[in-house]
């Protein structure tokens, strides 16, 4: 670029305006780029270490929320492809990041125990299933939401799928509630459940996140608010009947947008 300005003008040469030749701006350009710093080898390495994670930890939580599913619905080979894949992920992340985790984790003195505990909850979960306990092997799974949870809530992240988890676990006690003929204990979760579903809602929609996102999420709200109708009037069996549907409703978000190995 210098050379060819070199040619048509002269080196240093003004023009009769006053202005920078285009051989004086061909030089500084240049000396512009020789001052910017590429991007350093280990900045690269890095940020292809991090993707190399994110692909592991993508896959182990498909083939988790695939395994929770599967199992709940008693559906066995379904749940042992998961669980099969499920420990194979986690066992690679473990290898792979226990000594060497991603940024995100660099500082997590519980990161190696909380792969260790996830690895082991994966592994209990199968060993039930291969038992032919397949309602065990499902119950088994449940402490990886509160696992990650907790690791995401130490390390300042705030996913869609940890409020999911969080709106879980208040929805199971309405729905324990419920099934004790409790309505008026189920009435005084309504005002909660509420908040933490408005939670999901405003959260950043998953990469998942489709056409039907939106209508998913306003069925489970819709459940909440039947629910709240039938304890206020203390339907009993409606009660019951409505929270096993807004556990539905639930699950089915969950199944699709669920995020909670991340």
């Amino acid at each position: 670029m210098i050379v060819l300005a070199l040619i048509s003008f002269g080196a240093g040469c003004v023009s009769d305006s006053g202005t920078e030749t285009e051989a004086e701006i061909a030089t500084e350009d240049e000396k512009d780029a020789e001052d910017q710093e590429p991007e350093s080898e280990e900045g690269v390495e890095a940020e292809g270490e991090d993707s190399e994670f994110e692909a592991l930890m993508q896959s182990a939580n498909s083939n988790y929320v695939k395994a929770l599913v599967s199992t709940s619905r008693n559906d066995y080979n379904a749940s042992e492809e998961a669980l099969d894949g499920l420990v194979e992920d986690l066992e690679a992340v473990k290898a792979e990041y226990t000594e060497n985790p991603p940024a995100v984790y660099a500082t997590d003195e519980k990161w190696p125990e909380t792969l260790d505990e996830a690895l082991a909850i994966a592994e209990s979960s199968r060993e039930h299933l291969r038992e032919n306990d397949i309602e065990t092997a499902h119950e088994a799974l449940e402490p990886m939401r509160d696992l990650f949870f907790d690791l995401h809530q130490r390390n300042g992240i705030n996913l869609m799928g940890d409020r999911l988890t969080s709106f879980h676990t208040l929805m199971e006690i309405a729905i324990e509630d419920a099934n004790k003929n409790d309505t008026a204990a189920v009435a005084t979760l309504i005002p909660e459940l509420e908040i933490r579903w408005e939670a999901v809602a405003s959260a950043e929609p998953p990469e998942t996140a489709d056409e039907n996102y939106e209508a998913s999420l306003e069925a489970v709200e819709l459940k909440i608010h039947e629910l709240e109708t039938a304890a206020v009037l203390n339907d009993e069996e409606e009660t019951k009947k409505i929270a096993e549907k807004m556990r539905q409703a639930f699950a089915q978000v969950f199944a699709k947008y669920g995020v909670v190995i991340a």
